[in-house]
């Protein structure tokens, strides 16, 4: 899969959230250029573990937007980003105990993530944000 390329089209209009998201692109083409690595165990828990720890302190941020500015699809919201989250600990889950895990599969998952979620649920919090005032 190629680098995500940041665009205006990702752009929620929300500084500090789109700096967020742009991290996280980041970390996907990170772990998309490091598929060939020899030490992919090594890789792939450095990735797991950055992410985990990204994904908790973006999505307490995002959340708390929400609820501050009472979201009206601010759980639906939350349960994306649970249903994410446990998606990760388990690959975290799979590679401590010392399973099968792939770079390919972690990298895949999160830029078809990172494409969908934000093009589609967080565009829409976006423009609500933006009509409370936020930017």
């Amino acid at each position: 899969m190629p680098p995500i390329v940041w665009s205006g089209d990702f752009s929620v209009k929300v500084a500090e959230l789109d700096a967020q998201h742009k991290s996280l692109v980041e970390l996907a083409n990170a772990l998309e250029e490091s598929i060939g690595n020899k030490n992919k165990r090594e890789v792939l828990k450095a990735a797991l573990d950055r992410l985990l720890d990204y994904i908790a302190f973006h999505f307490g941020s995002e959340e708390a937007l929400l609820q501050k500015y009472g979201y009206p699809e601010e759980k639906r919201h939350k349960k994306e980003h649970d249903e994410f989250s446990w998606k990760v600990l388990n690959m975290r889950g799979k590679w401590s105990i010392g399973e099968e895990v792939q770079i390919t599969e972690l990298h895949d998952f999160l830029s078809d993530w990172i494409k969908n979620h934000i093009l589609f649920a967080d565009k829409k919090y976006g423009q609500f944000l933006n009509s409370k005032g936020v930017h």
